[in-house]
């Protein structure tokens, strides 16, 4: 089963209807607020963290992902917000960008042989971006996969396990986006 923490992010609901629903395999959604309660049967493979407003340090109730993070030993995958809260929980550092940032943008894949981008034609990837912040420290556990021109840190994973950040959100950037999370389903043992 493949569990979806929704940090009030529209796009991880457009996933949910345009990709999710479609797929033949269990999955469960918690608001970010709500508290994770799971039967003693449910088996998480996998978890996704989606985007939304504010960033890790401000008082919005983000516990679901922390808990999330810390209980389940399973692949992870964090979109824009997510993706801070990856950094944060692992002690790297977030800084607001000089202005807010909502546009497609070319990111640079410098680790090509990483499973996640298993299929992809080209280093070079167009994925949609709205933020306001960004990882300024990258936490020692962790390596940079992709950069972009506002984001040194684009897509950051885990030196040991197989936990992904996204500063972009590849769950609405077209084709590519799409291959980059189903090869991150494999890894779960979900597709």
């Amino acid at each position: 089963m493949l569990l979806v923490i929704d940090n009030q992010s529209a796009f991880i609901k457009k996933f949910k209807r345009q990709f999710l629903a479609e797929q033949d395999f269990d999955y469960v959604f918690f608001d970010h607020n709500q508290p994770i309660t799971l039967s003693a049967k449910s088996e998480i493979k996998g978890i996704i963290l989606s985007g939304g407003r504010g960033n890790p340090y401000e008082p919005l109730n983000l516990t679901s992902n922390f808990i999330a993070l810390m209980n389940f030993d399973v692949p992870v995958l964090g979109f824009c917000l997510g993706h801070e809260i990856i950094a944060v929980s692992y002690r790297g550092r977030i800084k607001k960008l000089p202005e807010y940032h909502s546009k497609k943008e070319i990111v640079t894949i410098q680790k090509f042989d990483d499973p996640i981008f298993k299929g992809l034609q080209s280093n070079k990837l167009e994925l949609v971006k709205k933020h306001s912040f960004y990882i300024s420290e990258l936490p020692e556990s962790f390596e940079c996969l992709g950069y972009s021109d506002t984001c040194p840190y684009e897509i950051i994973r885990h030196k040991e396990k197989a936990i992904y950040g996204f500063q972009s959100h590849p769950e609405v950037s077209g084709n590519h986006g799409i291959v980059m999370i189903k090869n991150f389903l494999k890894m779960c043992n979900i597709l």
